[in-house]
């Protein structure tokens, strides 16, 4: 009797597992794929190498499906799986109703982030309504990348919010070569074509796949300009200077305390004589006190002159103090002619050498006029700072050879016991020896 109950309960209990496990799978929707087409070519399940499909680029996913009922609420989705950020490339259709045995074809448009490797993908398509019921296929795609691609990945301005007129703006540009070659000569250029203003350009090789910070590129910004935003242009010309991309970023000056174009005019003594014109020249610099790492590259001071009056004026720069630590370049020459109304910037380029003592490091840059005269004398300095990783290396080196001596003490002290039980155990086995031979036998 207990027996049957068992039976009939197992019974019961497999038929209740099996209404649920049916309730709570996603049945097939009962509709076909015909094709599937990428950029007007079919394509199978299985590997597809697209040739024209590659990243940075749209493409068009044209899906044919037919219903064998009638179906309300249908939806396509098309999906690249295996791609890691928050770009998904996928599209999805409106909703749209089904007759059966008609026909619908639909396309799609996805986009291929720049930023996606070159590799194997998984194309999915997906049919599917309201209620969950769904069909889905997998194709296989290769995706590829152009032969020259290069791409702005960041723009850094310092200062970033805002500067003064009179001061000087760095730039440093982030980029990326994308493309299947690599780039060389990459020329990256910061302007402000608003105030007819352009930085001492850098160039680059960037090989592919490969991303690279370029050189501080320096604006010296005019000491009466005129307060408000202006658009910083950054330009990259690579492929032998086929291609050229450009970006802009939001420079936003105020007005300097410097300038004197608001200051009232001094009073004429005869009204028939006007007042004279003060004529002026203004030096300024940019940061005084730099990090430079010893015996990797160096840092850059940018002195800017700036001639209000009307005579074109010529300066000699030089630098003195850092000869015995430092190497010292001005570019792009010593001497600069300014005309009226001009500004033009010299760069101090200062590197210290493998032996420079770790310390700030002070050094002048002497301005002379064409006659030889001292115009200005400008104190600067250079914090020199280890390069990154010597610290480390060293304290490694150190606690090398402190555990090296400790291991050879041990040795040492090993070895000399080793010696001393030698020669203990060889006088115990010469006076047993002695011992032996001096017995008398009767």
């Amino acid at each position: 009797m207990n027996k049957g109950k068992m039976k009939t309960f197992g019974m019961i209990l497999v038929l209740l597992v099996g209404i649920l496990a049916l309730s709570g799978s996603v049945s097939a929707l009962n509709a076909g794929i015909d094709f599937v087409k990428v950029d007007g070519d079919v394509i199978e399940s299985g590997l597809n190498t697209i040739q024209d499909l590659e990243r940075d680029a749209d493409f068009k996913v044209k899906v044919k499906v037919t219903a064998f009922e009638d179906l309300d609420n249908v939806e396509i989705e098309a999906m690249v799986s295996g791609y890691d950020h928050n770009d998904r490339v996928s599209d999805v259709t409106d909703v749209f109703d089904m007759r059966a045995n008609v026909s619908y074809t639909k396309t799609l448009e996805l986009s291929l982030p720049t930023r996606i490797d070159v590799d194997q993908y998984r194309l999915r398509i997906y049919i599917r309504d309201r209620a969950g019921d769904e069909i889905s296929e997998d194709f296989y795609l290769f995706i590829d990348t152009v032969r020259h691609s290069v791409k702005i990945k960041d723009i850094a301005v310092d200062p970033f919010s805002e500067v003064e007129a009179g001061r000087s703006l760095r730039a440093l540009v982030d980029i990326k070569n994308y493309g299947q070659m690599d780039e060389d000569d990459v020329k990256v250029s910061f302007a402000i074509p608003e105030l007819g203003l352009k930085a001492l350009p850098d160039y680059m090789d960037i090989e592919s796949d490969e991303t690279k910070v370029s050189e501080e590129l320096y604006l010296r910004i005019p000491v009466c300009t005129e307060a408000g935003q202006y658009n910083g242009e950054v330009k990259v010309i690579y492929d032998d200077g086929d291609e050229t991309i450009t970006e802009n970023v939001l420079i936003n000056v105020v007005d300097s305390v410097a300038c004197e174009a608001d200051l009232p005019a001094p009073e004429a003594e005869d009204d028939d004589e006007p007042a004279p014109v003060q004529e002026k020249t203004v030096i300024t610099v940019g940061a005084q006190v730099q990090d430079v790492t010893r015996g990797e590259g160096g840092a850059i001071y940018p002195v800017t002159f700036t001639n209000t009056g009307s005579d074109a004026k010529t300066f000699v720069v030089a630098v003195s103090g850092a000869e015995e630590w430092a190497t010292v370049k001005i570019s792009p020459l010593q001497t600069v002619t300014v005309g009226d109304g001009e500004s033009k910037t010299l760069y101090v380029y200062v590197s210290a050498n493998e032996a420079a003592e770790l310390a700030e490091q002070s050094f002048s840059v002497d301005i002379r006029d064409a006659s030889g005269n001292l115009v200005k004398q400008i104190v600067m300095a250079a914090n020199v700072v280890e390069p990154e990783g010597a610290d480390e290396s060293g304290s490694s080196l150190k606690k090398a050879l402190e555990i090296g001596l400790i291991v050879l003490v041990i040795v040492l002290i090993i070895v000399a016991l080793i010696v001393v039980f030698t020669r203990k155990k060889e006088d115990e086995e010469e006076e047993a020896e002695d011992e032996i031979s001096g017995q008398t036998y009767y």
